[in-house]
C-alpha cells in the first residue's frame, strides 16, 4: 500500500542542478567483482546476467539535453520525455530485483533466455552448484536472495514461446537447487550483520529502534503492496514520527478514517517524518521463511515547518543496498544514498516499484529516466506529502475499519507476518521441493 518515495516540491527542486544522466553508469557492460577479486567467479557471472544491462532510455526534461521533449504517457499524471533515446550501463548493484524490466513486460526474463547469455547463466550456476567449499555467511545470504527473486521472475512468466519455456524450465530446478545450497541456520540468520544500525552510525539514518526518539512504527493493515510487489520475499515496515504522543495520534487518525471512508489524510503538519525500511527475508535450512537483519533499501521523508508549524516542504533521502560494499566493508551497512536530484526511472504506474519499467517496444515507449523526486511525484504528488498507508478504498458497508496500532518494532511482527504469507504461496513451495 505504500511508496514511500522522497523528494521536495517542484519550486525548491528548481534550483538544483541535476547530476548528468550517465551518473552512476558503467563504461563498460561486464562482470563486476561483487562476490569474489576474479570478475569470471561463478557468483559474478551470476550477478552479471541477472542485474547488468545496456538501458536504452528517454531523459525527462529536467535533463535539458535531451531536449526535443514529447509528451509521455505516465500515470496518473502527464510527463514529458525526450523525443530520442540514450544509453546508461546498470551496475544493478542496488535495491532491485533481477531480470528487468518485468513489471508488465517480460523484456528482462526473455534476455537471460536468448544466446549467448541462456548458456553463460547455465553454465555459471552448474559451475555454483558444484563448488565445493562454504562461501562466508554473508556473501550466501545475499546471493540466495538475489537467486530466490530470479526463480520467482522467471516462474512467473508463461507466456513464452515453446523454446524461451522450454529453457525457463531448465533453469528453474537449477536456481531452486541453488538457493536451497545456500540456505542457513535459523542460528546463522540471526548471527548476520545489523545493517540498519551499522548505516545508522556510519551514515545517520534516524534512531528509529530507539523508543526515546519519537519514532514509532505503525500498521493499519498488514498487507502492503511492496510486500506483493516482492512476492513476499521482503518486508517493508513503516516507521512515522508524530509531533503529539504516539496513542493520541494513533487514536486520533483512526476516528478521522474510521468517520471519512476513504479518506486520504493530509499528515504533513502532525509529522515530522516518516521512513518506509524494507528488509531481505531468507530460507534457513528448515525450509522456512525467515526475517533477516540485513536491510534492503531506506527511503526518508522528513516534513520541515516554518517557525509557526506550518508545513514548508519535505526533505528526502534514499538509501539502496549494495553488496560490493556490504560485502567490503560490513560496518558501512551496505546502504548508498540516493539524493533528491540523482538519476532514477519513473514508474509507468502508481503500482510499479519496479527499475527501469519499459513502456514498449517503439523508441518512444522505452524506459524514462528523471529524477528520484519525479519518480516519487508519481505516487505522492508534487509536494511528495501523500502517505499511501493511510489511504485505503473502503470496502462495501459496513465499513469499519481496524485500529492504527503501534507495533513493537524490537519483535518485528510485521516481517513475520510476511514470511507465514510467503510460506503458503505456490511459487515457495515449487522453490523448496523442486527436485
Amino acid at each position: 500500500m505504500l511508496f514511500l518515495g522522497l523528494a521536495v516540491a517542484s519550486m525548491t527542486c528548481l534550483a538544483h542542478t541535476p547530476p548528468a544522466y550517465w551518473a552512476g553508469s558503467l563504461t563498460k557492460q561486464e562482470p563486476q567483482s561483487i562476490y569474489a577479486v576474479d570478475p569470471q567467479d561463478a557468483w559474478n557471472r551470476i550477478f552479471y546476467l541477472l542485474f547488468t544491462r545496456t538501458v536504452k532510455l528517454r531523459l525527462a526534461d529536467n535533463f535539458k539535453g535531451g531536449a526535443p521533449f514529447v509528451p509521455l504517457r505516465i500515470i496518473p499524471f502527464p510527463q514529458t520525455a525526450s523525443a530520442r533515446t540514450f544509453e546508461r550501463i546498470e551496475s544493478g548493484d542496488r535495491a532491485i530485483d533481477p531480470l528487468y524490466p518485468s513489471f508488465l513486460n517480460s523484456a528482462g526474463v526473455e534476455w537471460v533466455l536468448i544466446d549467448p547469455q541462456y548458456q553463460q547463466f547455465k553454465n555459471a550456476l552448474q559451475d555454483a552448484l558444484s563448488e565445493q567449499a562454504a562461501r562466508p555467511l554473508l556473501q550466501r545470504a545475499l546471493m540466495q536472495a538475489d537467486a530466490w527473486a530470479a526463480f520467482d521472475i522467471l516462474r512467473r512468466y508463461w507466456g513464452l514461446r515453446r523454446q524461451l519455456r522450454d529453457r525457463r524450465d531448465e533453469l528453474l530446478p537449477m536456481l531452486a537447487q541453488f538457493v536451497r545450497k545456500l540456505a542457513l541456520t535459523p542460528q546463522e540468520i540471526a548471527a548476520l550483520p545489523d545493517t540498519y544500525a551499522a548505516a545508522q552510525r556510519s551514515q545517520g539514518l534516524p534512531p528509529l529502534f530507539d523508543e526515546k526518539s519519537g519514532w514509532i512504527e505503525v500498521e493499519w493493515f498488514p498487507e502492503r503492496e511492496h510486500d506483493r510487489n516482492s512476492d513476499n520475499r521482503r518486508a517493508a515496515r513503516v516507521f512515522v514520527k508524530p509531533r503529539a504522543k504516539p496513542q493520541q495520534f494513533l487514536d486520533d487518525l483512526t476516528d478521522l478514517l474510521r468517520q471519512n471512508p476513504g479518506l486520504s489524510p493530509d499528515l504533513k503538519g502532525v509529522l515530522d517524518g516518516v521512513v518506509l525500511v524494507t528488509e531481505d527475508l531468507l530460507i534457513d535450512t528448515n525450509a522456512r521463511v525467515e526475517r533477516s537483519p540485513l536491510t534492503f533499501e531506506v527511503q526518508v521523508r522528513n516534513f520541515l515547518k516554518d517557525s509557526r508549524g506550518n508545513f514548508n516542504e519535505t526533505r528526502i533521502a534514499e538509501y539502496d543496498l549494495s553488496r560490493k560494499l556490504l560485502l567490503a566493508n560490513p560496518s558501512s551497512g551496505g546502504l548508498v544514498r540516493v539524493d533528491r536530484d540523482d538519476p532514477a526511472y519513473l514508474p509507468t504506474a502508481n503500482n510499479d516499484y519496479a527499475f527501469a519499467s519499459a513502456f514498449g517496444e517503439q523508441p518512444r515507449e522505452s524506459p524514462t529516466l528523471g529524477s528520484l523526486r519525479r519518480r516519487c511525484e508519481v505516487c505522492h504528488g508534487q509536494d511528495v506529502g501523500g502517505l499511501v498507508t493511510f489511504a485505503r478504498v473502503p470496502l462495501p458497508e459496513p465499513w469499519r475499519p481496524p485500529a492504527i496500532r503501534q507495533l513493537k518494532c524490537a519483535d518485528d511482527p510485521h516481517a513475520g507476518y510476511v514470511a507465514q504469507q510467503k510460506m503458503k504461496r505456490a511459487d515457495f513451495r515449487g522453490l523448496c521441493w523442486a527436485r
